[in-house]
């Protein structure tokens, strides 16, 4: 897996993948899901959130993406029964697209106007297509996730329950690509009804074969990543540790999204927040989350640096 984290998303506060530790998963599902609101929610603390929400930002015509758990670690967005078949956990990362697909809001919502202050996303500007269609094209080109998904993706409400388009459990099992929260078991929820699915698909793999992923939302790269610098040994990080190493180790960390225990920029001293830091990036990792002190070995600096 090429990263845990989507490039320039949003955590902070909105990160929860501290509290849900989540399991471990090798993605090639992603979900759709719309939020029914116009706002970024904490999806109540976390407990009910995906893996990133997708803002529209009017002004940009683009999108703000915020990241709630590792790209490689189980959402929670999913209804999962008891004694069925396994939803969230099933290698599924979990997108939702802040607005709505309800009819009832096509035009007007209140005092606000589709297209201008939220998105109807049925029947949405042409940039937040291409700016899903880009976060999609990221998907496949460094998740691996297939661009291909139903073909069924009816309107709201008819969209809600126990529909045809619902999969089954060997069908949920089964499936590669890309659906809608529609299409999941064990849920009833219809969205996000019916978005022009054909329409974004093809704007994804254009930007798949063009070798872009990154038209309008602010994620992805095609760029080859430089070398590793060499791991200088473990006895230059810790504490009483002063040294350039641990500036290079932290920069790294900022860039790669693991730095919300810096209060300031990462520095020559070794900090708390350094430790913190690393731990947090070891537990997004399959192959270091079995140890994850917060002190890089050889394995995590490869890693951090690939």
């Amino acid at each position: 897996m090429a990263t845990t984290l989507y490039p320039g998303a949003i955590r902070g506060t909105h990160w929860y993948g501290d509290t849900y530790e989540g399991d471990l998963m090798d993605p090639n599902v992603l979900a759709l899901h719309t939020t029914e609101g116009t706002g970024i929610v904490s999806y109540r603390n976390g407990a009910d959130a995906p893996n990133l929400t997708a803002k529209p930002n009017f002004k940009k015509k683009a999108f703000d993406v915020y990241q709630h758990f590792a790209l490689n670690r189980s959402a929670r967005a999913l209804v999962n029964k008891a004694g069925g078949v396994e939803t969230n956990t099933l290698n599924v990362i979990q997108l939702e697209l802040i607005g709505t697909c309800d009819p009832a809001h096509k035009k007007t919502w209140g005092k606000l106007k589709a297209g201008v202050d939220y998105v109807y996303w049925p029947d949405a500007p042409e940039w937040a297509y291409d700016a899903l269609a880009d976060l999609i094209a990221w998907m496949h080109t460094h998740m691996g996730i297939p661009l291909s998904g139903p073909k069924e993706w009816p309107a709201y409400p008819s969209s809600y329950g126990a529909t045809s388009a619902r999969m089954s459990f060997a069908e949920w099992n089964a499936f590669r690509g890309i659906c809608g929260h529609l299409h999941a078991p064990e849920n009833s929820h219809g969205d996000p009804g019916n978005i022009p699915f054909t329409k974004i698909l093809a704007k994804a793999k254009a930007l798949v074969n063009k070798g872009s992923t990154k038209p309008s939302t602010g994620g992805g790269s095609t760029a080859k990543p430089k070398p590793a610098p060499p791991f200088p040994g473990t006895q230059y990080f810790g504490p009483g540790k002063n040294n350039a190493h641990i500036t290079t180790l932290g920069k790294q960390l900022v860039k790669k999204g693991f730095d919300d225990h810096y209060t300031s920029g990462p520095g020559p001293k070794w900090s708390e927040a350094d430790r913190k830091n690393v731990a947090a990036f070891q537990r997004s990792r399959k192959e270091l989350a079995g140890d994850p002190d917060g002190l890089p070995g050889p394995l995590t600096w490869k890693i951090l640096f690939s």
